[in-house]
């Protein structure tokens, strides 16, 4: 087994990268996460020069980038323990022994202060969120306000409820709510981007790593974007109606058939003239290991039908019956799908 890398060198205030950070540059939660993402790789024994080269153009692309490297790189020298914990957050754990480790290694932190880097991580939230639905399973659960809350594929969301408070905050993937009515408070789903606040409603949210997508199945929701302001932005939804929360913008969508929104519920995907690339994009939240494709090559194709989100396998031989593509199971777990040569 070779030596291996450590970045630990690299990010001594003396090292030779001389990466200069701009404290008024504060890393958002994805630099953050990319940044220890990096930390975990190359501290593996998988890393090459190559990705030490790829590590150092990603550092200098934005002192957010540096100032983030720079903060872990002082925790690393300090313990081991934060150390480990990048190389098992961020690496597919291959047991339950090895997750379980995760779990432990991250309970330690948490109950020491653990670190600058560990509270930003959205995988740390995730982990510990109070209610998760598995990669391929539906979760659901009945609120304390008689109110309903499912959980699509690879999801997680943290409660907030009592004394005055009817609050779900959506950490990642897909959720159902069905609100229990006559209650004086008002029910809230948040998530980085923003608020939907129920008018005595049926409404799905999703988040994920670039937005948040909200869209009402029934009566109406007041969605507000994470920015300061007196409602100022807000916008009200009727049934159908969707949008889409993004860098303190709220943005509407075209509308859609309500019963559309919640056909995940029972494992279904409605497609209309949808685009194959979106197709595999939500099969690939319900898989373990990835569709793999080609976005740009298959970017014209769509698809019309219904398909079962928990058996992509099927819905991936039916589609190359009908669209100009073809599969390379080489790798029966994470097939790859291209395009026909013509």
């Amino acid at each position: 087994m070779s030596p291996r890398h450590t970045p630990v060198v690299m990010l001594h205030p003396m090292d030779p990268l001389k990466i200069q950070a701009d404290t008024a540059a504060e890393p958002t939660v994805q630099v953050v996460e990319r940044a220890a993402a990096w930390m975990a790789h190359l501290e593996s024994d998988d890393a090459d020069e190559k990705d030490h080269a790829d590590f150092r153009r990603w550092c200098a692309e934005h002192p957010s980038h540096a100032l983030a490297i720079q903060r872990m790189g002082g925790l690393s020298r300090r313990t081991e323990i934060e150390r480990e914990t990048l190389r098992l957050l961020f690496t597919r754990p291959s047991t339950r022994r090895c997750n379980g480790a995760v779990g432990l290694v991250l309970f330690a932190l948490l109950m020491t202060g653990g670190g600058w880097f560990l509270r930003q991580l959205p995988a740390v939230q995730v982990r510990f969120a109070d209610e998760r639905a598995p990669i391929g399973e539906i979760r659901s659960v009945v609120l304390p306000d008689g109110s309903r809350m499912v959980l699509a594929s690879n999801s997680a969301a943290d409660i907030d409820m009592g004394s005055g408070r009817r609050n779900v905050r959506l950490l990642r993937g897909d959720l159902l709510a069905d609100v229990a009515k006559g209650q004086a408070t008002r029910f809230r789903v948040e998530t980085a981007d923003g608020v939907a606040e129920a008018l005595g409603t049926s409404f799905t949210v999703r988040k994920d790593e670039r937005a948040t997508l909200v869209t009402v199945v029934s009566s109406q929701v007041r969605v507000c974007p994470n920015v300061d302001g007196n409602g100022l932005g807000c916008e009200t939804l009727s049934p159908g109606e969707r949008v889409r929360l993004a860098d303190g913008i709220v943005t509407r969508l075209p509308a859609i058939v309500p019963a559309d929104a919640t056909a995940w519920v029972e494992g279904w995907l409605p497609a209309n003239g949808k685009p194959l690339v979106e197709v595999l994009d939500e099969l690939n939240r319900w898989r373990e290991s990835p569709i793999r494709f080609d976005r740009a090559a298959l970017r014209d194709l769509r698809v019309s039908g219904i398909f079962p989100l928990r058996d992509s396998d099927s819905v991936l031989a039916n589609l190359v019956r009908a669209q100009p593509i073809i599969i390379d199971a080489a790798n029966t777990r994470s097939p790859t799908i291209s395009r026909k040569p013509k």
